[in-house]
């Protein structure tokens, strides 16, 4: 099994040593049969080479739904065991990618509820290099992720995947295994609980109205087949 995250730090995979990477795989894009059977029967190099296709994502959705904290690389790390252990059984019919969603957002849930030791306070904004914005980001941030952790898990994840990464609440719901109208119910709640919270602040408000867009034209543009 991959170690992955401690590779990234500088050490050497354990128990793959001798491991030559695979031909590039695109997480995003359906998999060619050679490629689905050697995933299928735990091929040591293309599973090698689909993980490490699949960690940045895997690693900032978890950052994503999690926020800072000391525990994110195990976080990542048991999501990446859970997408190996998945991939006997993996039939193609979707991505790899939004395999890895759905097991990080599960594994995700294992989290929610620990005790937070990295401090808020060095939580970074998505634009860093913007001076003008950074103050107010990084407050906007560290005060939002404050309202998630009072927030129920599946509302959190609701509010994750569609307000932050832009899904429609049919797209998310698709990642959690639930029908559109539960998640969109999750969506609602857990746009009001933010809102409450953090009244008057306007990136939360953009974030919330993000949502709403989420909510509307595109998910009808999905049931009516668009």
């Amino acid at each position: 099994m991959l170690q992955l995250v401690r590779a990234r730090r500088g050490s050497t995979p354990s128990g793959d040593e001798d491991a030559e990477p695979g031909a590039a795989i695109d997480p995003r894009a359906r998999l060619d049969e050679p490629t689905l059977e050697a995933l299928r029967r735990g091929d040591r190099r293309v599973v090698q080479t689909a993980l490490r296709a699949l960690f940045p994502e895997v690693r900032s959705r978890m950052h994503r739904l999690l926020g800072p904290r000391d525990d994110l690389d195990d976080a990542t790390q048991d999501a990446l065991i859970e997408i190996t252990r998945a991939l006997p059984r993996f039939e193609g019919r979707a991505s790899l990618s939004t395999l890895a969603s759905r097991i990080t957002v599960r594994t995700s849930f294992r989290y929610f509820g620990r005790p937070r030791t990295v401090p808020l306070e060095i939580v970074e904004p998505h634009d860093p290099d913007d001076p003008e914005s950074r103050v107010a980001s990084r407050e906007t941030l560290r005060r939002l992720y404050r309202c998630l952790d009072k927030m129920s898990p599946k509302r959190r994840v609701a509010f994750v995947l569609c307000c932050v990464e832009g899904m429609t609440p049919g797209e998310a719901a698709d990642i959690e295994g639930v029908p559109s109208l539960v998640m969109r119910a999750r969506l609602l709640q857990a746009r009001n609980e933010i809102a409450r919270l953090m009244k008057g602040d306007p990136l939360a408000e953009a974030l919330a109205q993000a949502g709403r867009r989420g909510a509307g034209a595109r998910d009808e543009d999905e049931e009516g087949g668009g």
